[in-house]
């Protein structure tokens, strides 16, 4: 997967310049994604119990239970930064900084982790500015370093999650929200976790995130600059999700991929008054 990752990635960086940037710098993070092999330790809980929770809404874990390997997870984070801080960065400054402190303090780094999986915005953004980095580069540092947990955790309980019984619009494994959705071959839709990746199916006319199911409030709008790039939206939320059409698409990518080359849409649905999906 990594290999056929790198040649998506290499395509894209052909395919739209405007992104080179952003792009070579995910190439370099999923080269050091494959060296990570997290320790997953994983206790299988009451069947029951579980099935009850699944019915009632609940998912296998929330973002603050999840059994990663926050060992690995804090040395990859470091490593991530001194990857970054010796490019020629805008942000070199502040990503040195940032490195600085995570070496200062040995809690650092697991105080940003418990942040980002708590949906801590104040924290994130208080910590950020304490080393005058954007939160949304700090938040994306983070969420790498969990990538290769959160790949373990997926590949080693993703049988257990009952797909058909689940019909939330948040993710069954963690509980997050979507990014993205896509339309597999017979129409339907599925969703994309934004932090661990899972995919569920969820109905097309009806919004994840309000469960808004009203024809007349919901939407979605094309991108002119690709056949099948779609933005669904839902005008009793305000909020929207990117929606790929794989019926169309040639030669797709991961989810994840594809999210960070169509942030022109993002720009778009901002510029319509949307609100982004997490928020």
């Amino acid at each position: 997967m990594s290999d056929e990752l790198l040649n998506q990635i290499d395509r894209f960086i052909q395919k739209r310049p405007m992104y080179k940037e952003a792009l070579s710098v995910y190439r370099d993070i999923v080269i050091f994604l494959n060296e990570i092999e997290p320790e997953i330790k994983y206790e299988t809980k009451d069947e029951v119990v579980h099935e009850i929770k699944v019915k009632e809404g609940f998912p296998l874990f929330s973002r603050e239970d999840l059994p990663l390997d926050l060992k690995a997870a804090s040395s990859l984070f470091e490593r991530l930064l001194e990857h970054l801080t010796s490019k020629k960065r805008k942000d070199k400054k502040a990503l040195e900084k940032t490195l600085d402190r995570a070496r200062a303090d040995s809690n650092w780094i697991r105080k940003i982790i418990n942040a980002f999986l708590s949906n801590d915005e104040s924290t994130v953004a208080r910590m950020a500015k304490e080393v005058t980095l954007e939160p949304m580069v700090l938040k994306f540092l983070t969420h790498m370093a969990l990538k290769p947990s959160l790949n373990s955790l997926k590949e080693s309980v993703g049988e257990r999650i009952e797909k058909d019984s689940w019909n939330y619009g948040y993710c069954p494994l963690c509980g997050s929200s979507p990014d993205m959705a896509y339309l597999g071959e017979e129409g339907k839709r599925f969703l994309h976790c934004e932090l661990c990746g899972y995919e569920w199916y969820y109905p097309r006319l009806k919004c994840p995130f309000c469960e808004n199911d009203q024809p007349k409030k919901l939407g979605y709008f094309v991108s002119e600059e690709e056949e099948g790039f779609r933005v669904d939206f839902c005008k009793k939320c305000n909020r929207y999700i990117k929606t790929l059409d794989m019926r169309v698409i040639e030669q797709p990518a991961p989810l994840e991929l594809e999210n960070l080359i169509t942030l022109h849409l993002d720009m778009l649905a901002h510029e319509q008054g949307f609100k982004t999906p997490s928020t």
